[in-house]
């Protein structure tokens, strides 16, 4: 069964995603999206949406939220209980026209900043400014994942410090008190000295890591704020 609303709205979509002047709409915009995306069973379209359905339309607003020419055979899925039939050739035509305004050098950069997977949609031949934002982008994920790194090494490292403290508290009491054993509190001194220079050392170590922390932060701020700058 093939929807009769009218075609030809591709002129009039394009000012629901874009106003004189304005940027095409960013990867955040989409994040809402997210959760239907992930759960099982999670229908594409409504039953409603299905029997009103202009497939030029739903496949320019596909591809503007980023998802591939694949995404019409959910929707097939979807009506299959309708009776409405995906009008795939209108379907592709919409996708194409809304490409576009997502393969852009700012969505390409912002999904590989948040870890996310290349488009393939994305053509690299047709569309290079996404995939000159993407290795932008995916230079600023893996100074992301370095700082990671760097901050649970930090926090095991802190661990063992706070762990070693609680020691020297109890090693210093034994050695300070009259009531135990000459050796046992020339013992607590060994220990005490050994416990206290793998304290200094491990809190060296966290100094250090924190440096580098704070360096590898300044690079990031400065190539997101260098990129964002060049739009």
């Amino acid at each position: 069964m093939k929807n009769d609303v009218n075609t030809g709205i591709i002129e009039r979509l394009s000012d629901l995603t874009m106003n004189k002047g304005t940027q095409p709409m960013r990867l955040h915009q989409f994040i809402h999206l997210l959760p239907c995306l992930v759960l099982a069973g999670c229908a594409s379209m409504s039953p409603e949406e299905c029997l009103q359905a202009n497939w030029e339309e739903v496949g320019y607003n596909d591809a503007v939220e980023g998802f591939a020419v694949s995404r019409a055979a959910d929707h097939r899925e979807a009506c299959a209980d309708t009776g409405v039939s995906v009008d795939f050739e209108l379907y592709r035509h919409g996708h194409s026209l809304g490409l576009p305004y997502y393969c852009t050098r700012e969505t390409g950069f912002e999904t590989a900043d948040h870890g996310g997977d290349f488009a393939t949609q994305c053509r690299r031949e047709t569309f290079p400014d996404y995939v000159l934002g993407y290795g932008e982008g995916h230079d600023v994920f893996v100074l992301k994942t370095e700082m990671r790194e760097i901050e649970i090494q930090i926090d095991d490292k802190s661990d063992q410090a706070r762990a070693l403290l609680s020691q020297i508290g109890q090693l210093r009491a034994a050695r300070d008190n009259p009531e135990l054993s000459k050796d046992t509190r020339r013992e607590a001194r060994y220990q005490l000295s050994q416990l206290e220079s793998l304290y200094r050392s491990l809190n060296q170590e966290i100094e250090t890591l924190t440096r580098t922390r704070e360096a590898v932060f300044v690079e990031i701020d400065a190539l997101t704020t260098a990129f964002y700058r060049s739009l």
